[in-house]
């Protein structure tokens, strides 16, 4: 007679799955939580970008158009501007041509704020990260049970991470109401039971070691180097972005000197021949020959610039008269 209380012995892949259930129950946790950490070291980078640009962004606009038209000025006397160079490019400006640091890697399920973040009250940033945990847990994609369902958590989870960069608690309560994934596993036989459960784990274990791998690239962007600087100066009670707009200031007085320069060294050769040309005659020949060499002669601005020169030196009878018709200057 068969013992009612007497549970039937369990499988091998039953145990599997056990296994395999509980392995996913300890590392689920951990996924919530790198990913929260992920998302809080994202935000906190684009808040301080945010910030770093509005101080420094009508200076670095200044610097790069000065920049532009030195550029313009060094191309009218390139021949004699070799000589110039500029200062190294400022920190400040090189970050500012750059990417953020979201745009700058492939964040999974992130995408880069399009607005500086919200200031939130301490109580209203323990209630920010408490909902996220919360949602996360809920939609993060690599619980999916299929395709169909991981499509619509990583919908939602895009959703989750962008109100939470942008510290927008009111989204977040909102994404609550979002119901749970509307694809539930189905009556499967124990073996495509594990299959689901192992692919899930792999997903989960995955995605944690990409996690600390987007973190560790994360610590290298020259946001977050910046940053780190910007606490250890506000701890020694120092103004660092005030700092930072001095050296900008500093280069931008440099580049206001070299385009004057270079401005007046245009407009004396331009006097000097009477018209605009940006090469000394006695320096052309040689120009010329070095033009040749490297396959150049083709560049309009060395033609042009040829087409004068010959016209000044017929003026000043420097060739015979027949010398045309003996020249082939195509």
């Amino acid at each position: 007679m068969t013992n009612p209380n007497h549970s039937p012995a369990k499988t091998s892949v039953h145990e599997q799955i056990e296994q395999v259930t509980a392995l996913l129950n300890t590392l689920r946790p951990r996924l919530v939580e790198a990913e929260a950490e992920l998302s809080e070291r994202l935000a906190a980078i684009s808040a301080f970008e945010f910030k770093l640009r509005s101080r420094i962004a009508r200076l670095t606009d200044k610097l790069d158009k000065l920049d532009a038209e030195i550029q313009e000025l060094k191309r009218k006397v390139r021949w004699l501007g070799e000589g110039w160079q500029t200062d190294p490019e400022n920190e400040a400006a090189a970050w500012a041509a750059g990417k953020t640091a979201s745009e700058a890697g492939d964040y999974r399920y992130h995408a880069a704020p399009k607005e500086p973040r919200q200031v939130l009250a301490e109580a209203e940033k323990a209630s920010l990260k408490q909902l996220y945990r919360q949602l996360a847990r809920r939609f993060h994609p690599d619980m999916a049970v299929d395709e169909a369902d991981r499509t619509y958590r990583t919908q939602v989870m895009m959703a989750i991470n962008a109100a939470y960069a942008a510290g927008d608690l009111d989204r977040l309560e909102l994404l609550l109401l979002e119901p749970d994934a509307p694809h539930t596993l189905a009556a499967q036989s124990e073996e495509d039971q594990l299959a689901m459960l192992t692919r899930e784990l792999t997903r989960v274990q995955n995605r944690l070691e990409e996690i600390e791998e987007e973190l560790a690239r994360l610590d290298k962007h020259k946001s977050a180097v910046m940053m780190r600087r910007q606490e250890k100066a506000a701890r020694a009670g120092r103004d660092w972005f005030g700092e930072l707009e001095v050296q900008l200031r500093d280069d931008i007085a440099k580049r206001q000197i070299e385009r004057d320069v270079l401005e007046e060294q245009l407009a004396t050769m331009e006097d000097e021949f009477g018209e605009d040309t940006a090469v000394f005659s006695e320096d052309f020949a040689d120009l010329v020959f070095d033009a040749t060499l490297d396959g150049n002669f083709d560049d309009p601005d060395i033609s042009a610039e040829f087409d004068r020169y010959i016209d000044r030196r017929r003026s000043k009878n420097y060739f015979e008269d027949d010398f045309e018709d003996d020249y082939d200057f195509d």
